[in-house]
C-alpha cells in the first residue's frame, strides 16, 4: 500500500511539470513582449482593410431556399458572383434561382441532401463542367429546432440536427477543399452560431451542433496554416435572428432579434474583409470571452441578461419530471 502511495504521488508531481520549463518561461516572455505592438498593429490593419472584389466568381451557398440562404445567394449576385444555389428544398431552392435568373444573373440550383457525400461529388463535378470552379462555400444549411435533452422521442430530430449541421458541412468541405489547395485560393465559410460560444438549455443538440462547428473550422484553419495555404476561412456567429421562429418563438430574449437583412450584409462584409471569426453584433465576441471567466452563478445571470428564457409548455414539464422521477427510483 505504501509504494502505491508513493507511485501515485510521484506521477502527480511529474504530470504538473512542464518537460522543458525553461522553454516555455522565454516562450511567455516573448508573448507578452510581442503582444501589445501586435494588437495595435491588427488594429490598424482592421481599420485598413479593403473588401475583396467577387466578381465573375462562383459562390456556393447551402440552405438557398430561404432565410438567411436566399439573402446570401442575392447579396452575391448583386456583387457580380456567379451563384450555386443548394438546398434539399427543390420548390424553395428554384424560387431563390428564378429571383436571381429575373435579375440578369448566373445561376445553377441543385436539389441536395447535403448528408449524402456521393450526391454531393455529382452536384460539384456539375457545378465544375457549368460554371468552373468554386471560389466561395459558404455552409449555411442548418436543422434549426429546439429539443429538451431527455426527451427520448426528440432521438431522431437530435440525429438530423447533428447529420444537417456538422457531417453536412465536413463533407461539403472536403469535397470542395481539395480544389481550392490545388489552386492555393478560395475561401470557406461557416453559418455558426452565438450559442456556438455559450451552452444553452432546450437547444442541446442544436447548441452541440454549433460548437462542433467552429471547433472543427478552428481545426481545419490550423492544418492549412501548417501547409501555408492561402485559403480563407470564415466562421460566423450570428445572435437570434428573426427568420429564426422555430427557437424565437419558444424563447425569451432580452434584446431584439436582429432583421435578417442586417444579418446578411454584415455576413457579407465580413467574408469580403476576410475576417476569421466574428460575432453579429461585434459586441458580443468580447462579452462571451468575458462570460468564460465569470463564476458559474454569474454565468447563469449573465446568460439570463443577454439570451435564453425557454418558455416551458405543460408537455416539456411533464417529460422533465417524468425523467426526474424515472432516475430517482433507480
Amino acid at each position: 500500500m505504501e509504494n502505491f502511495k508513493n507511485k501515485k504521488s510521484i506521477t502527480t508531481k511529474s504530470y504538473l511539470k512542464p518537460q522543458n520549463p525553461v522553454q516555455i518561461v522565454l516562450s511567455l516572455f516573448i508573448f507578452i513582449l510581442l503582444l501589445l505592438p501586435n494588437y495595435i498593429w491588427a488594429g490598424i490593419k482592421c481599420l485598413m482593410k479593403t473588401r475583396k472584389d467577387v466578381r465573375g466568381q462562383v459562390v456556393l451557398i447551402t440552405g438557398s431556399a430561404r432565410g438567411l440562404g436566399r439573402e446570401l445567394c442575392l447579396t452575391f449576385h448583386q456583387l457580380g458572383a456567379s451563384i450555386v444555389c443548394v438546398d434539399i428544398d427543390e420548390e424553395g431552392n428554384e424560387i431563390t434561382a428564378e429571383m436571381i435568373r429575373g435579375q440578369g444573373g448566373t445561376v445553377r440550383a441543385f436539389t441536395l441532401d447535403i448528408t449524402d457525400r456521393e450526391k454531393i461529388v455529382s452536384m460539384h463535378e456539375a457545378v465544375k463542367r457549368e460554371l468552373g470552379p468554386v471560389d466561395i462555400l459558404v455552409n449555411n444549411a442548418a436543422v434549426v429546432k429546439t429539443n429538451i435533452y431527455v426527451n427520448s422521442e426528440t432521438d431522431e430530430l437530435v440525429r438530423k440536427i447533428i447529420d444537417v449541421n456538422i457531417l453536412g458541412q465536413f463533407w461539403m468541405n472536403k469535397e470542395i477543399l481539395p480544389s481550392m489547395l490545388n489552386r492555393n485560393k478560395g475561401h470557406i465559410v461557416s453559418i455558426s452560431s452565438l450559442i456556438s460560444m455559450i451552452g444553452t438549455h432546450s437547444l442541446s443538440a442544436y447548441t452541440a451542433s454549433k460548437w462542433g462547428v467552429t471547433g472543427m473550422m478552428e481545426a481545419l484553419d490550423q492544418e492549412l496554416n501548417m501547409l501555408n495555404s492561402k485559403v480563407v476561412l470564415t466562421t460566423v456567429c450570428p445572435y437570434f435572428m428573426d427568420s429564426n421562429e422555430d427557437i424565437t418563438t419558444n424563447i425569451s430574449i432580452s434584446f431584439p432579434v436582429i432583421p435578417l437583412n442586417v444579418i446578411c450584409n454584415s455576413t457579407v462584409d465580413g467574408i469580403l474583409k476576410n475576417k476569421k471569426m466574428f460575432t453579429i453584433p461585434g459586441f458580443l465576441f468580447l462579452a462571451m470571452m468575458f462570460y468564460k471567466i465569470l463564476p458559474s452563478k454569474l454565468q447563469y445571470q449573465m446568460q439570463k441578461l443577454l439570451g435564453a428564457s425557454y418558455n416551458y409548455c405543460k408537455s416539456d414539464y411533464d417529460t422533465l419530471k417524468k425523467y426526474q422521477r424515472g432516475t430517482t427510483s433507480l
